[in-house]
């Protein structure tokens, strides 16, 4: 595992516990008396019967001292825990909040593998090993044709006042997507023919980002619009001032630390 490496696995939950361990190898539970087993680095534990997610290490076969947060889960509920490397040391995230910042014992480039077992379905578990430079601009290969998604995955910085997302069309903005912490508010403009459009607050559901928070965030490209989603949850509709495919870059600014973006 490298710098600015993070982990995102999610999942339902079915029962009681679970464990996400980052390890120095895929010998992890012993299936024979004696035998020894590679070590981890990481090991996040909930424990749902409880109402408790527990931090610990494992290094040679001796366990460090351990540390708990309260988390409250039902059955059938899902989880999302993020764990971002730095080069001292994990930053956890549970369902979008920073909970624990735990040291490294031991280099993290010994961890080789991600371990996952226990009373969960597990339906997904990403990677991003990037640094992203803010500002971003990237050049969308094809173009934003209708059928097409943008992923943003990010960091709200805890004095954060605005980010925006622009899709550019050649020389004009098509859409700029704003969001202003202050006011909480996400409004939406355009630039064409050098005039600026008029500008629109969108978003029919309260207002989705938090400081000191996670987030992930969708755009959808319809024929006639762009459907948002921030969280897994339905946020905005709006109708493109450009066609689509037309819009042939992506930049984003602002208070933001990038995690993730990806075209689809």
């Amino acid at each position: 595992m490298e710098n600015m490496t993070s982990l995102d696995p999610h999942a339902p939950l079915s029962n009681d516990s679970f464990v996400v361990n980052l390890t120095s190898g895929p010998i992890v539970e012993a299936e024979e008396p004696g035998e020894v087993l590679d070590n981890r680095l990481l090991s996040i534990r909930c424990d749902v019967g409880k109402g408790k997610i527990c931090f610990n290490a494992c290094v040679d076969g001796e366990w460090g001292k351990e540390g708990a947060i309260k988390q409250r889960y039902r059955v059938q509920d899902e989880f999302d825990i993020r764990v971002r490397c730095f080069e001292d040391q994990f930053h956890i995230y549970v369902e979008h909040r920073l909970v624990a910042k735990f040291a490294h014992y031991v280099p993290m480039n010994n961890i080789s593998h991600v371990y996952v077992n226990g009373d969960v379905l597990l339906y997904g578990v990403s990677w991003e090993g990037k640094f992203y430079q803010v500002p971003y601009a990237a050049d969308i290969p094809g173009n934003f044709y209708a059928g097409r998604r943008l992923f943003v995955s990010g960091i709200v910085p805890k004095a954060a006042k605005q980010f925006s997302i622009d899709f550019h069309a050649g020389t004009e903005l098509a859409t700029r997507i704003k969001t202003i912490f202050p006011m909480k508010k996400v409004l939406r403009t355009s630039r064409t023919n050098d005039r600026w459009g008029p500008e629109e607050r969108i978003g029919d559901a309260d207002f989705p980002f938090k400081r000191k928070h996670t987030f992930d965030l969708l755009i959808y490209c319809g024929e006639n619009k762009f459907e948002i989603s921030v969280n897994d949850c339905p946020f905005a509709s709006i109708d493109h001032r450009v066609p689509s495919n037309q819009i042939n870059k992506l930049s984003i600014d602002g208070d933001i630390v990038l995690l993730g973006v990806h075209l689809k």
